[in-house]
């Protein structure tokens, strides 16, 4: 039978106090972990809130946003359908307080509002980035729930010594607190994700159909927060087996299996409840239409796009989320335009890139963690509770590790917690109670050193064991580096030094350039590349001319390379705005007479 409780397992006790605090009463141990743990929340929470003042919007942004508007404000899902609901409702709700002007005014019933993006962004009732820092403000309470569902996973399984470890690595993570402060999936898809795994676990242990339901429930919300959780699902049907070390009656396996199954049909009702309220005044043609214009955007075959329009047209909202899932499982098989790693660029991308980046953009303490998990877990990495976290993260790593789809290593941040609640429980099992609190300690410490370092450039983090966000590039390029999130600083830099209107931006965010510096210049299709003074990102130094190429054709492209060509030729380094974008000085070739 399944442990029915943390102190009724069958593995050794992990009610450990925390060393030094063992002595305390019961109820003060538990108020200073009570307190400590909010000490890491609010570290957190305050520390996204400190870098998003400066960091302009993403590339991917502004556009969440419009789309998360179209859906809650208009009740139709034109837009974006490379990506889930629930996120971009959740920005857009966020603008409701600025009486922002709805995409396309509200008409778009019959038409697409896309060629209203623009309108939208830089017309309405507030100013673009007063939008997007809207948008932002329930993003750092994701990432607080995250940490709290860590910490409360994490000691109800190996005590409060193990949860605090595994909260603190996940709160102090740079990696977290940079994509935290933005509109977009990868914190939301942590959340939920583990939420859904530790729902399950409950639901192993203590079979009840209500804690199945809770379990459908949270696997809905991860449904419909990133196309990853789908994942989850053909590991949330085989779960009971978790359940089940050792001989039992027929009966109850066949009703755990129909609970799970229960608990399934919940989360695809959840999901479709999101699809059906964004798609509510969207004629049934017109979305099925949508969703076959879309396929084909991307690529799929006819039979295809047939099959999920025909879907479309019986359920629009199951018909939308397979079609944006189709898209995305071909970027996955086929990329989607240039990859970056240790200087090579690549359609096709990587093996080695997710292995590689979760190696650059750990924190070392993190990367100890797992060290200490593989040393010391030995056997206990296959009991149920360990299977139950290491399984899923074991899945969504190695899919990155197949995907073609090589920009960033926010992908696999679900991983994250994941490892967190086993790795510390590993710890806090093996090591006496005074050996893991140093331990854990040292670890905690280490972690805010990370973040205190990288702060307020978490995005840009790399570990100092690759040679810190300086040498980034030589390792990654893309969001783990330059997602666009240092226009703003750039536009501080150079007001600062007077130099707004004689340096040439070659750089893009959710924005256009001129709205941070706008008497800046930038590169003027068909002329030549003249000395002066160039702010160069790093995704232009890495993959200019592949990227350039996708959005200004091959005269921009071999412009860029042109420029790129002659700085690393004679170009000298003066400034940096971030660590994404680095201000040259072109000096004249040798012999050349212009000024």
């Amino acid at each position: 039978m399944a442990p029915t409780r943390a102190d009724e397992s069958s593995e050794p006790s992990a009610g450990k106090p925390l060393g030094p605090f063992g002595s305390l009463d019961r109820g003060v141990r538990r108020t200073l972990e009570a307190a400590l743990l909010a000490v890491l929340v609010t570290v957190s929470v305050f520390s996204v809130r400190g870098h998003q003042r400066d960091d302009s919007p993403i590339m991917d942004e502004t556009y969440h946003l419009f789309a998360g508007a179209e859906y809650l404000e208009n009740g139709t899902f034109w837009t974006n359908l490379e990506h889930p609901p629930l996120v971009k409702l959740l920005a857009a709700a966020a603008l409701h307080p600025l009486g922002a002007i709805p995409p396309g005014a509200g008409r778009t019933r019959d038409v697409s509002p896309h060629n209203s993006f623009l309108d939208w962004l830089y017309h309405n009732r507030a100013r673009a980035d007063a939008l997007v820092a809207a948008g932002r403000r329930p993003f750092p309470f994701l990432l607080a729930a995250l940490v709290v569902v860590v910490w409360a996973a994490a000691r109800r399984l190996h005590g409060p010594g193990a949860g605090l470890l595994a909260a603190s690595l996940v709160a102090l993570d740079p990696s977290f607190v940079g994509h935290a402060g933005v509109i977009h999936t990868d914190v939301a898809a942590s959340l939920t994700m583990t939420a859904t795994v530790v729902l399950v676990l409950l639901a192993v242990e203590r079979p009840s159909l209500a804690r199945w339901l809770a379990a459908g429930a949270g696997l809905g919300l991860a449904l419909a927060s990133k196309f990853t959780a789908v994942l989850l699902v053909p590991l949330f049907l085989l779960s009971p087996l978790l359940g089940a070390p050792g001989p039992r009656a027929r009966g109850q396996t066949r009703d755990a299996f129909l609970r799970a199954a229960t608990g399934l049909l919940l989360s695809i009702a959840v999901l479709a409840g999101f699809y059906a309220y964004c798609l509510r005044a969207m004629p049934v043609e017109r979305a099925a239409g949508r969703a076959a214009a879309f396929l084909a955007e991307r690529g799929a075959d006819g039979a295809t796009a047939a099959r999920l329009s025909s879907l479309s047209r019986i359920s629009p909202a199951l018909g939308h989320y397979a079609a944006g899932l189709a898209g995305v499982v071909l970027f996955s098989e086929h990329g989607r335009g240039a990859n970056y790693l240790m200087g090579r660029v690549s359609e096709e991308g990587s093996p080695l890139y997710f292995p590689v980046a979760f190696l650059v953009k750990s924190t070392p303490a993190f990367l100890a963690l797992v060290l200490a998990l593989l040393v010391l877990g030995r056997r206990e990495l296959l009991t149920p509770r360990s299977l139950a976290f290491l399984v899923p993260a074991a899945v969504v790593f190695l899919a990155a590790v197949r995907s073609s789809f090589n920009i960033g290593h926010r992908h696999i941040l679900p991983v994250y917690p994941l490892l967190a609640v086993v790795g510390a429980g590993v710890l806090a099992r093996r090591l006496s109670p005074r050996a893991f609190a140093a331990a854990a300690g040292l670890l905690a410490a280490s972690a805010a050193f990370s973040l205190q370092a990288s702060h307020p450039l978490e995005i840009a983090y790399f570990n100092r064991l690759s040679g810190g966000p300086e040498r980034g590039a030589r390792w990654l390029s893309d969001s783990n580096l330059d997602w666009g999130q240092d226009l703003k600083r750039l536009a501080s830099e150079l007001k600062r030094r007077g130099w707004e209107s004689t340096t040439t931006v070659v750089a893009y965010s959710g924005l256009a350039t001129d709205y941070f510096l706008p008497s800046s210049r930038v590169l003027e299709p068909g002329e030549p590349i003249r000395p002066g003074r160039y702010a160069v990102s790093s995704l232009i130094e890495t993959v200019g001319p592949s990227f350039v190429e996708t959005l200004s054709g091959e005269e921009g492209a071999r412009q860029v390379a042109d420029l790129l060509r002659q700085l690393r030729e004679r170009g000298r380094r003066v400034g940096r705005a971030g660590w994404s974008i680095t201000i040259w000085e072109l000096p004249p070739a040798p012999g050349d007479a212009r000024p």
